[in-house]
């Protein structure tokens, strides 16, 4: 009857002296594991822009939003519905675009504190036949490093190496099919069109 309790004392004395094992946090710092999957983070030189990110995100907690009259492309981290789950990191074409970190708080005082957000930006290329959005200005050169010499074939990538040293004036947007417009920037749906009736319409 009596065994028990002593041991209760026991015990209850040993951790009187001892220090706690639980953590000091929000009292002290904590620091993580090196294997925790804390909040996601955009790495500014290898991301892209592609969008994969916002694709797999199983809550939805990444937006990608195209600006076509600014030409830019904003991808958009909302940590209140991020889960953590690296789906980002593990489907990102670069392997480096997009991160999970150690970070683990995720308190804020107001539910649109800039602290629950991260954003990106990326200029876009669009068509200059339909002024549909192609791609990212960086995804394009990824792709064009990634092919090598095989992108000297396509006018896409040849004109963005040209905007690398010398500034292009947009073209702009016409429904009119030329031939000269076979070295435009244009969507796969349009350059289809000008091959086409290039092919069968002009030269007859």
């Amino acid at each position: 009857m009596y065994l028990p309790k002593m041991r209760e004392l026991k015990e209850a004395l040993t951790s009187f002296f001892t220090k706690p094992y639980t953590s000091e946090f929000p009292g002290g710092k904590y620091f993580p594991a090196e294997e925790y999957r804390g909040k996601p983070r955009y790495n500014e030189e290898f991301c892209v822009g592609c969008g994969t990110c916002a694709q797999v995100c199983p809550p939805g907690a990444i937006t990608m939003t195209d600006y076509r009259d600014d030409r830019k492309r904003v991808l958009k981290i909302d940590y209140k519905s991020c889960i953590q789950c690296g789906q980002c990191e593990e489907n990102c074409i670069t392997g480096d675009g997009i991160k999970l970190t150690n970070e683990y708080s995720f308190a804020a005082f107001k539910k649109d504190d800039k602290e629950l957000f991260e954003t990106i930006s990326k200029d876009i290329v669009t068509c200059e036949m339909c002024g549909e959005i192609i791609a990212a200005s960086s995804h394009l050169e990824w792709i064009k490093n990634r092919i090598g010499i095989k992108a000297f074939a396509h006018p896409n990538f040849l004109i963005e190496m040209q905007k690398q040293f010398t500034e292009i004036d947009p073209v702009k947007v016409k429904s009119r099919v030329r031939r000269e417009d076979q070295l435009m920037e244009v969507c796969p749906k349009c350059r289809h069109k000008i091959i086409v009736e290039d092919e069968f319409y002009l030269n007859n």
